[in-house]
């Protein structure tokens, strides 16, 4: 496993509960784990990982960018690469990638699926598209491209901001899709075991709602009227105003836990 961050952390740990070996390689050390998990401290973008086996099942790369003013150029297609390598040099079956959903782009409100293109603009999604590219041209091993969407989970809690009336940019009137850390692991690994998986398959919740609806919602929660929220912000456009379907992974025989928003704020954070 190259990049152990938020989810891929997660996923070590889960797939090693459920009886797999696992190595997985992140920028800084881990101590008193005893989970099992087999930590590497390395860089992705070199590619040098002397402390992996020489024999692989499956790669799988859950990356984020570095700090720096080119975090995405300068993380994701090296990152790729050395995936790519990694696959053919351990004569893995299968290689894995967390990409994102803002690959997508588009402010309309559409329905996106696997076949939409990729119009999202900016470093970081040219960057996103260029490491797609390189996974899925891998001959060594079967790729699969996992784009996600709005993560969330324990400590990644999107309810301050969405219960923000005032700032939601479009007054509230742009698609949220969410997809909850730990369906994204169970999909992960769900497409590792599949014999013949999907290219590209799109994680996340399957039910869009609309920012002022998922305001509305928390309001209630809260003991407040919906009805005196404000969404007085015109001037900000949201980044990705899109209905992102799941379908497809759902077809494979995966089902998320956490179906809507609502179960992701009720029951996941």
């Amino acid at each position: 496993m190259l990049g152990a961050g938020y989810v891929g952390s997660a996923l070590a740990h889960e797939a090693r509960a459920r009886g797999h070996e696992v190595w997985a390689v992140r920028r800084s050390a881990v101590t008193n784990d005893e989970s099992g998990v087999h930590w590497v401290r390395g860089d992705l973008a070199t590619g040098s990982f002397p402390e992996l086996p020489e024999a692989l099942d499956v790669v799988v790369l859950t990356v984020a960018p570095s700090g720096s003013a080119d975090g995405y150029d300068d993380t994701y297609p090296p990152a790729a690469r050395s995936a790519v390598a990694l696959g053919a040099r351990t004569g893995a079956r299968s290689l894995l990638y967390t990409s994102s959903t803002g690959v997508y782009g588009g402010r309309d409100g559409a329905w996106v699926t696997e076949a939409s293109p990729r119009l999202g603009e900016g470093e970081a999604n040219v960057a996103l598209k260029q490491a797609e590219d390189i996974i899925l041209a891998s001959a060594a091993a079967r790729p699969t491209v996992l784009r996600v969407a709005g993560i969330c989970g324990p400590g990644r809690d999107p309810r301050a901001r969405m219960s923000s009336a005032a700032s939601l940019p479009q007054r509230g009137k742009y698609w949220v899709n969410l997809a909850h850390r730990d369906d994204i692991v169970r999909a992960l690994l769900h497409v590792a075991q599949l014999t013949l998986a999907p290219a590209v398959l799109n994680c996340s919740d399957g039910s869009p709602t609309l920012a002022a609806d998922v305001a509305r919602w928390l309001a209630a929660e809260q003991g407040t009227d919906p009805a005196t929220l404000v969404f007085s912000n015109d001037a900000q456009r949201s980044r990705n105003d899109q209905r992102v379907s799941n379908a497809a992974l759902c077809a494979t025989g995966w089902a998320p836990r956490y179906p809507s928003f609502r179960e992701n704020f009720s029951l996941g954070l």
